[in-house]
């Protein structure tokens, strides 16, 4: 080993043993130095010089080892939040030595960056299809309006259907996704549906077909009201009325127009007034007739009087005329949406050929 190495060496372990090589170590480039922890080894700082003054009068200071945001903030009266945001600092832990920081004049309040305004996102249906109208439970009319927002699907169509309570389809109607070929896209439709005897907690459905073999694809439904006929109660004030044979009551549940038939004879139309009138007179007067709703009436009739399909339901009575020996059926149809006692077909005990 030459002399040269030996002076060297001995150069190295005299500076280290005196602690002249601390300094060495700090890195000339950026550095992470934690909080509060960068000390120099073996000795305490001595004090910073003064801040130098840029040319628009702003502090400066040059960050030096062992500083922190902290220390140099508590050093100007300066909060490390404060100090960050003055000089655009993300990180509070991310200074290095050498690093030139601005100090904000006393008194000057702090220029915080704006914040970027936030994107607004739009609500997106998670689903395929989305009814927003009616409202779930809501009470519904005749016909109903349906729309909502749907996913793009074959030749941008959805089916519309209307259920009752037993999950029977009572109306139909397809309706048209409006927008883009391909896009999710909003639509709406007018469903007329056949109005259930009773108001019931039906269903809208609104589903796509695939164009292969016809089957649902994706399918969404909310639960309604359905708006009934009324016909429990109709036929309660019928078979009130009935009894009590109370005139004017019997003609509030008649149709506008009240038709009377004699089986296998003639019909004949008239109002209201006159039918209840002709039905006191000549057949309730002396008469006790009672309905018997155990009885299937439109099966009784079968094979003998074409019901009109109009009529929603029959009810056969017994008890009528001078002997009470008559018979009576009285139909039931849809009058606006209300039921109403529309006919009565009436057949003298001589002629009953269906019991």
């Amino acid at each position: 080993m030459g002399k040269h190495s030996l002076r060297l060496i001995l150069l190295v372990s005299l500076l280290v043993a005196f602690g002249a090589l601390t300094a060495y170590a700090v890195s000339a480039g950026p550095a992470v130095l934690p909080r509060e922890r960068n000390t120099v080894a073996g000795a305490e700082l001595a004090p910073a010089p003064a801040a130098t003054v840029a040319p628009d009068g702003v502090r400066l200071h040059v960050v030096k080892r062992g500083e922190t945001l902290s220390s140099i903030g508590r050093r100007y009266g300066i909060s490390v939040r404060e100090l960050a945001a003055y000089n655009n600092i993300s990180n509070p832990d991310r200074i290095w030595v050498g690093q030139v920081l601005r100090i904000p004049p006393a008194g000057r309040p702090t220029v915080t960056p704006p914040r970027p305004t936030p994107t607004p996102v739009l609500p997106c249906p998670c689903e395929e299809i989305v009814i927003q109208q009616p409202a779930r439970n809501a009470a519904i009319t005749n016909p109903v309006t349906v729309s909502g927002v749907a996913a793009s699907s074959f030749e941008q169509t959805v089916v519309v259907a209307v259920l009752d309570g037993s999950g029977a389809q009572i109306g139909v109607a397809p309706a048209i996704i409006t927008g883009e070929m391909g896009q999710r896209g909003p639509f709406s439709v007018s469903v007329p549906f056949t109005a259930p005897t009773n108001s019931q907690v039906g269903r809208i459905q609104v589903f796509t077909e695939s164009p292969r073999d016809g089957a649902t694809e994706h399918l969404s439904s909310v639960s309604v009201m359905l708006p009934g006929l009324d016909l429990d109660a109709l036929l309660e004030r019928l078979e009130t009325a009935l009894k009590a044979k109370d005139h004017a009551a019997l003609q509030a549940l008649m149709a506008p127009e009240f038709t009377v038939t004699l089986y296998r004879a003639e019909a004949v139309t008239m109002n209201p007034g006159e039918s209840s009138q002709l039905l006191i007179q000549d057949w309730l007067s002396t008469g006790a007739p009672a309905p018997d709703f155990s009885v299937d009436a439109k099966a009784l009739l079968a094979g003998r009087v074409t019901v009109d399909p109009e009529v929603i339901h029959v009810v056969y009575t017994r008890g009528w005329g001078a002997q009470q020996n008559d018979d009576a059926f009285l139909m039931i149809r849809n009058v606006d949406g209300q039921a109403r006692w529309a006919e009565i077909l009436y057949v003298r005990h001589d002629l009953i050929d269906y019991r």
